[in-house]
C-alpha cells in the first residue's frame, strides 16, 4: 500500500509517497501535475496545512484524510487549547513517539518558528513557541532604521567585527544559548529526557548545541505517515 504525506507549512510545501513506514520518495511541491501524479500511485492520502489548503484539496480527486482537531491520534493528547495547536506539532510528537516509544521526549522543531513540545508516556502536554532564525533577522532589518537584512551563515564567531557578523552572533548564538538552556531546564524536571531535533535549520542546532540530541529532519512527514496508518487501521 503507498500512502502520499502532504506537508503545507509556512514557507514550502512538502510532498512524500510512503510504502508501509518506508519514505520512497520526497520532494517540493512546485506545481499541480506533480501533485497529481503523486496522487496516482497512492492508495490513500494525508493532508495537513498550517493555513488554507483548499486549493490543494481542489487539485486531489479523492478526499483526503484532513489533518485537524477531529482527526483521530494514536497519542493522548493533554493539551488545554486543542483547537488552536498547529498541525505540525501534532505530527512531530506522533512522528516522536514512534521514534521513541515509551519515553520522556523533548522535540525541537527549528522552521520559522522554533517550537519545543513535550511527550511523555501520558502523551502530549505542549511547550514553547519562540520566533525562528529568519524571523529573527528580519525583525533585526524591518523594526530598525538602518540594521541590514543578513544571510543565514552556519560558522559564526562569537565576536562579530562588522554589523553583518555582529547580527549573525547574536541571532545564531543567542538561539542556541536559549534552546540549550530550555533543554536543561526541562531535564531538570523530566528523567532520562530524550532530544528529537528536526524543521528546515536543524543543522545548525545540530552541529551547535551542547545537549545530546537525535536529529530526524523528517519527523513531520514520518508523524503524518503514522496518523494516516492508525485512522487507516481504526475506520
Amino acid at each position: 500500500m503507498l500512502k502520499l504525506v502532504i506537508d503545507q507549512g509556512n514557507t514550502q510545501t512538502k510532498l512524500a509517497l510512503f510504502q508501509q513506514k518506508k519514505m520512497l520518495k520526497k520532494i517540493l511541491f512546485n506545481n499541480d501535475s506533480q501533485l497529481r501524479e503523486l496522487e496516482n500511485q497512492a492508495d490513500a492520502v494525508i493532508l495537513s496545512s498550517v493555513g488554507d489548503a483548499s486549493d490543494l484539496i481542489q487539485v486531489l480527486k479523492d478526499e483526503p484524510v484532513l489533518l485537524n482537531t477531529k482527526t483521530s491520534l494514536p497519542i493522548a493528547n493533554l493539551y488545554e487549547s486543542p483547537e488552536t495547536l498547529g498541525n505540525d506539532r501534532i505530527a512531530v510528537v506522533v512522528g516522536a513517539a514512534k521514534q521513541i516509544p515509551k519515553s520522556n521526549v523533548l522535540v525541537i522543531d527549528a522552521g520559522t518558528c522554533i517550537t519545543l513540545d513535550l511527550l511523555t508516556t501520558e502523551g502530549y502536554h505542549g511547550g514553547s513557541i519562540t520566533p525562528g532564525i529568519q524571523m529573527r533577522l528580519q525583525a533585526l532589518n524591518q523594526q530598525t532604521e538602518k540594521l541590514p537584512l543578513v544571510e543565514l551563515d552556519v560558522e559564526v564567531d562569537l565576536i562579530g567585527k562588522n554589523t553583518k557578523q555582529c547580527i549573525q552572533s547574536g541571532v545564531i548564538n543567542g538561539v542556541l544559548l536559549e534552546i540549550d538552556g530550555m533543554i536543561n531546564r526541562y531535564k531538570s524536571q523530566f528523567s532520562d529526557l530524550k532530544v528529537l531535533l528536526t524543521g528546515g535549520d536543524f543543522q545548525l542546532f545540530d552541529k551547535g548545541l551542547k545537549n545530546s540530541i537525535f536529529a530526524d529532519p523528517d519527523l513531520v512527514l514520518k508523524g503524518l505517515n503514522e496518523i494516516l496508518d492508525y485512522n487507516e487501521a481504526i475506520s
